[in-house]
C-alpha cells in the first residue's frame, strides 16, 4: 500500500533539469519499473568543489528525500544561494519503491545499506556504484564530502556518523555544536554498538556491525570522507528538514576551510 507517490519526486526532478542547463542527469535507469536518477550540476569554474548528496535509500526517512529535492530547486531558481557556488552529484531518492511504501527495504526486502560488500547483488546499489565511477570518469574530479542523509526512529536527537581515513581530520564536532543551537543532540554514549561521543560516531578504517554501507564504500573506493546526517523522527518534517539544511551547509563550510588552510 502507497503512503506516498514517487511520481511526484519525478516530476519535481524533470521541472528543475527544465530550468537549468546546469543541472543534468549524470546516470539514469529504471528499476522494478521506477526510474533512478543521480544528477550533476555543474557550478562553473570547473575547479568548484564537487559535493555528493544521496538520499533515500532507507525508503521509511522520508526527510532526506525532500531536502535533496528542495536543494536541487534552489540550484536551479533564478534568485543566488550559496549552495550553487558548489558542483553537486544528488540521489534524491534511491529506494522508490520503499519511499512509496514507507519501509526501510526495497521491494525484495532487501537493506540497501547493508549491500555494498557486493553491490552488484541489488539493482539500485549497481546504480549507485555506477553513478559514483561515471562521475570519476566523466567529471574527473575528486569529490571534496560526500552527505548521506538518515532518520532515525529510535532516537531523542540529531547524530551522525563520520567516516573517514585516519589522516583525514575530523569535522562532525563542529557540525554537531551548529545543529545544537536548533535541535538536541542524542548524547547517548553508545547507539548501535557503537561509542558516540557527544553526537558523533567516528569510524576510521574499520567494518561496523551494520556491514557494508554507503558509507563505507565511499571512504574505502572512492577515497572521499562520508559523514551520515540522523535526525530523529519524533521531530517534525520541517525541523529535521531545517536540521538537515544546516548540517549539510556546516559540514561544506568546515571541510572547505580545512582544504584552505
Amino acid at each position: 500500500m502507497s503512503v506516498r507517490n514517487y511520481t511526484d519526486v519525478v516530476d519535481r526532478i524533470h521541472c528543475a533539469l527544465g530550468r537549468s542547463k546546469r543541472l543534468t542527469v549524470l546516470h539514469r535507469a529504471v528499476v522494478a519499473s521506477y526510474p533512478l536518477f543521480c544528477l550533476h550540476y555543474d557550478a562553473h569554474p570547473a575547479d568548484s568543489p564537487l559535493i555528493y548528496l544521496s538520499a533515500g535509500i532507507h525508503g521509511d526517512e522520508p526527510s532526506g528525500v525532500e531536502v535533496a529535492l528542495r536543494i536541487i530547486e534552489l540550484l536551479t531558481t533564478l534568485q543566488s544561494s550559496p549552495l550553487d557556488t558548489y558542483s553537486w552529484l544528488i540521489s534524491p531518492c534511491d529506494n522508490p519503491c520503499g519511499y512509496e511504501r514507507d519501509t526501510r527495504e526495497n521491494a525484495t526486502g532487501l537493506d540497501l545499506n547493508r549491500m555494498f560488500g557486493n553491490p552488484c547483488q541489488t539493482s539500485e546499489t549497481a546504480f549507485i556504484v555506477e553513478s559514483l565511477r561515471r562521475a570519476q570518469t566523466h567529471l574527473k574530479t575528486k569529490i571534496d564530502i560526500a552527505l548521506d542523509l538518515h532518520e532515525d526512529m529510535d532516537s531523542d536527537g540529531f547524530y551522525l556518523w563520520e567516516r573517514r581515513a585516519s589522516t583525514t581530520p575530523p569535522i562532525g564536532a563542529e557540525v554537531v555544536q551548529q545543529i545544537s543551537k536548533t535541535c538536541a543532540i542524542n548524547r547517548k554514549p553508545v547507539i548501535e554498538d557503537h561509542h558516540n561521543k557527544n553526537g558523533v560516531i567516528t569510524l576510521l578504517n574499520s567494518v561496523t556491525t551494520k556491514g557494508w554501507t554507503r558509507g563505507r564504500f565511499l571512504v574505502d573506493k572512492i577515497n572521499t570522507r562520508c559523514l551520515i546526517l540522523e535526525t530523529p523522527t519524533a521531530l517534525d518534517m520541517e525541523t529535521r528538514i531545517e536540521t538537515h539544511m544546516v548540517a549539510i551547509q556546516t559540514t561544506i563550510e568546515y571541510t572547505l576551510s580545512l582544504h584552505n588552510h
